[in-house]
């Protein structure tokens, strides 16, 4: 879950360009380490961002 820095200048729904009322997906790896942050929309660049290391098996 995301809170904003709303005292700061650095406000995280903002700079990843994530819509307030629609949300966002979080790639989240087995260790617990955030890999990813998008907007529910962007699934373009969800398959990319997987597309790098999975490997497709037949």
């Amino acid at each position: 879950m995301f809170c904003p820095d709303i005292k700061g200048r650095n406000d995280i729904f903002d700079m990843r360009g994530i819509d307030r009322e629609r949300g966002c997906m979080v790639v989240v790896r087995p260790d617990q380490y955030i890999a990813h942050v998008l907007p529910l929309h962007a699934h373009a660049e969800l398959s990319a961002f997987f597309n790098g290391f999975m490997v497709r098996r037949n």
